[in-house]
């Protein structure tokens, strides 16, 4: 099972919207898809809640916990709830339960897309641990930008940490980029120049039909706005080259 787990320590980079439409244009293509939400704001549970299953994500921190599917269109959620906070100051042998869980369940899934919290606590360690693709989605201000040595250090020490030099990292996701911005363009450029081959192919630009697909809770190429439809065609492409990347 291929798990693609969207990873950044800083909020407010569009890592639910890029985890949720992956999870839709995934479950489109035909696969059976599990989603985690690891993030304890739920928005990820709050979009996808009639997806929702019989385990939540915090259950999956815990030795043999199954996770049986919903059956609903292809996709099954597992939620975050208020406990998913205590699971970071669990001991931690719960970090690779996470990735023993979602083996026992390959059976029943082709897929899993993981939504994490931003900040670097036993959650989103057992996600890098778990994962077998990771995306960084990267938002184009100063801070964020000055963040990405330290998102390339946390991958690559979290592999050497626990093994995982089979993970592949998909690269660093431009996200939200205003195009019409001379500083978000000219901070494309210097990261292009200085992390080039770290750097996803494309980017998802800011647009309205986003937060109308999140309040509609479906993908934002099924709405009829224009600015939906430029903003459908857009991810679609980014997603295509995600799912391609990791085969």
């Amino acid at each position: 099972m291929k798990t693609i787990v969207i990873n950044n320590q800083k909020g407010g980079v569009g890592k639910t919207t890029l985890a949720v439409h992956l999870a839709w244009y995934l479950a489109e293509a035909g696969r059976r898809v599990l989603v985690l939400d690891l993030d304890a704001q739920a928005n990820a549970t709050d979009t996808l809640a009639r997806h929702a299953g019989n385990a939540s994500a915090a259950e999956l921190f815990r030795p043999a916990a199954p996770i049986p599917p919903s059956g609903m269109d292809g996709l099954t959620l597992a939620p975050a709830d208020t406990s998913l906070t205590d699971v970071d100051r669990s001991d931690a042998a719960a970090i690779p339960m996470l990735r023993q869980n979602l083996a026992a369940a390959t059976e029943h899934f082709d897929a899993c897309v993981i939504d994490t919290p931003p900040s670097l606590g036993l959650r989103s360690v057992a996600a890098l641990v778990a994962a077998t693709h990771v995306l960084s989605p990267i938002y184009l201000e100063d801070y964020s930008v000055k963040g990405v040595k330290g998102l390339l250090q946390t991958f690559v020490g979290v592999q050497n940490r626990y093994g995982r030099s089979d993970a592949t990292f998909l690269g660093l996701l431009p996200s939200l980029f205003n195009s019409k911005s001379p500083r978000q363009r000219a901070h494309l450029e210097q990261l292009l120049r200085d992390a080039g081959k770290y750097v996803f192919p494309g980017h998802v630009v800011a647009r309205d039909g986003y937060a109308e697909a999140v309040a509609e809770r479906a993908p934002v190429w099924s709405l009829k706005r224009r600015s939906a439809q430029e903003a459908g065609r857009e991810i679609r492409a980014v997603l295509a080259n995600i799912v391609e990347r990791a085969g």
